[in-house]
């Protein structure tokens, strides 16, 4: 090295210093190495570059190449510009861990076609769960009838997945909708990678046999559900011949007798299930049949409670012109969920911020009026910050119950959901009439806001059944658990998808197409993915639901202070740099021609 820098030093006759030389070679020599090891150094605030260990855990799994083809691309408006430079982003870091089992493009899938073909192609979109959106004109632009496609498909092993990239919530702007959706860009990818690598080695069973919400009326959630868990149906109506069955070859091959074996069978089969839902049951539970559940707690099985306490549907208020009113379900669980730490009040939320219903004009024909209804509330996140329900929109409620938690200090309670700040409480037995559509509500009345609906329960639960003994008898018995969870929802109908009766259509869960009809756009709201959150967060094992927690700032600048400052920032940016360069350059000129001034007045003394 030495003798490079003499050589060196000897063509430049001394021009050029070892230190500079050492510096030229540094960068040379980590050039090179960059073409053979790339590591990036994650310096935001945030770390919104730095993937979760349950992500990388992921995508180890994968044996083969996910394609990812994103369709948002092409003229876009400067926010969904910034999603998809965020995405490109985002899957850098997926192909930096996975390698070459990440490929993706972006395709502009619209460009150059017409007006059928478009449609043709939307309308394939949404077919396979693509969501399609429609930038909002602001009042300086032009109408527009330009679709976008924020979202994509994500190809592996001969299967295909949609990925959608946006999360609109109601209210928001859409800066800030594409702020939270880039907060969640590595869940949304992320979890299309667990539906490619998904074993289905968790089970999931939908309770049946009290008049639960039958297959047509969950198949939605259970077809979602069957991308990352085994679901089945388990009766639990020991009255049921379906019941017995299902344990029937086990309690052969046991060689007993006797209804303790057929419970203990029906517990050890319940408990092969990570989680169980119990969904909008309507008949009574035995105590035997609580017990089950109770056992199937205490063993660490996750239940998800979707319980009304008051009997309401629809289908009775529109028949009868008069009204109807509510009664108690009477479904023996109130003992159950209030050692658990909760309890379903006697009551209906009614909620200035709801859905509607539609209501057919006098004369009849065209399309129907579309009417808010006080009974259907649109719930909301009562902490922002939870995995279960951060950044997600709306959800519809149908006739839901307020709830309430008890004061036992080893269970923690996590309200997910609650009513507006416009809500108040109906006692039973509530008047459901039509006739309210007619009246304009009163908003210093609906002055207890609020409402909890759905509440996360955590900790040490203890059986219900711990002081009582006949049922405990020749039956395997535990008295408490110390660590578990569960959630609990007050609303039946939250998990209730639509479909045609005549022809089996299935519409996706949130999805309301007498809304839809009536607006003549799709009305969609967050109940598939409040639903998922909850089964994740209770039986994910890979636990990709962490990664909904980061925060991702939105630095936003101000529009109105812009507006008043325009001219001084555009002399700010445009004249005070050029100003700065005169400046320097006057200086510079000024101290030059004095310093050789001086120097040749000392000249000129030297030379008389």
């Amino acid at each position: 090295m030495k003798k490079v820098i003499n050589w060196i030093n000897k063509i430049t006759k001394g021009k050029i210093s070892a230190p500079f030389l050492l510096f030229i070679a540094s960068l040379i020599v980590a050039n090179l190495l960059s073409d053979v090891v790339y590591y990036r150094f994650d310096l935001t605030k945030e770390k919104r570059y730095t993937l979760a260990p349950s992500t990388k855990k992921l995508l180890t799994k994968m044996d083969d190449v996910a394609y990812f083809t994103i369709y948002l691309d092409g003229e876009i408006p400067a926010d969904y510009k910034r999603l998809k430079e965020a995405t490109r982003d985002m899957l850098n870091e997926f192909r930096m861990i996975a390698g070459v089992n990440i490929e993706f493009e972006f395709e502009d899938v619209l460009k150059d076609k017409e007006i059928k073909e478009k449609d043709e192609i939307l309308k394939q979109f949404v077919s396979k769960g693509i969501e399609i959106s429609r930038p909002d004109v602001k009042a300086d632009e032009a109408p527009t009838d330009r679709y976008i496609i924020p979202g994509g498909m994500v190809f592996y092993k001969g299967q295909e997945f949609p990925i959608n990239l946006l999360n609109k919530k109601f209210g928001n702007s859409i800066e800030m909708d594409i702020n939270e959706s880039i907060e969640l860009l590595e869940y949304e990818i992320g979890n299309v990678i667990r539906k490619c690598v998904a074993g289905k080695e968790v089970k999931i069973g939908m309770i049946s046999g009290h008049g639960e919400l039958g297959d047509m009326e969950v198949a939605d959630i259970a077809t979602e559900l069957g991308d990352y868990y085994k679901v089945n149906r388990f009766n639990l109506n020991i009255n049921d011949t379906n019941c017995l069955k299902q344990v029937g070859r086990a309690v052969l091959d046991s060689g007993e007798r006797g209804p303790q074996v057929l419970i203990s069978k029906l517990i050890e089969k319940l408990n092969t299930y990570k989680g169980i839902i119990i969904a909008k049951p309507l008949y009574r539970f035995q105590d035997i049949e609580k017990f089950m559940i109770d056992q199937y707690v205490m063993n660490g099985g996750k239940v998800i409670w979707l319980v009304e306490s008051l009997n309401a549907e629809m289908d009775s208020v529109s028949k009868n012109k008069e009204g109807v009113f509510t009664y108690d379900y009477d479904l023996n669980l109130n003992d159950l969920l209030f050692r658990y730490g909760v309890r379903i009040n006697l009551d209906l939320v009614q909620d200035l911020q709801c859905h509607g219903i539609p209501v057919m004009l006098k004369g009849g024909g065209g399309r129907p009026d579309f009417k808010p209804w006080i009974f259907f509330p649109l719930v909301n996140a009562a902490d922002s910050t939870h995995p279960i329900v951060k950044n997600m929109g709306s959800v519809w409620t149908q006739f839901t119950s307020s709830l309430d938690t008890t004061t036992n200090p080893n269970i923690k309670k996590t309200i997910l959901l609650h009513s507006s700040g416009y809500s108040r409480i109906a006692g039973n037995p509530v008047n459901i009439s039509l006739d309210i559509l007619g009246i304009q509500p009163n908003p210093q009345v609906f002055n207890h806001p609020y409402n909890p609906v759905a509440v996360l329960l955590e900790g040490t639960f203890k059986s219900l059944y711990e002081h009582v003994s006949g049922i405990k008898q020749n039956i395997p018995y535990k008295s408490k658990i110390d660590k578990n969870s569960m959630i609990v929802i007050s609303d039946g109908d939250v998990i209730r998808n639509q479909f045609k009766e005549g022809t089996g259509e299935i519409y996706p869960l949130g999805f309301d197409r007498f809304a839809s009809q009536a607006f003549g756009e799709p009305v969609i709201f967050a109940n598939k993915k409040f639903i998922l959150n909850c089964v994740d967060y209770l039986c994910d094992e890979t636990n990709l639901i962490e990664v909904r927690t980061k925060d991702v700032e939105l630095r936003l600048l101000d529009k109105a202070r812009i507006k008043e400052e325009k001219l001084n920032w555009q002399l700010l940016n445009m004249v005070a740099p050029i100003a700065a360069v005169l400046a320097f350059g006057l200086a510079n000129a000024w101290w030059r021609r004095k310093k050789y001034a001086k120097k040749e007045s000392e000249t000129f003394k030297d030379l008389i």
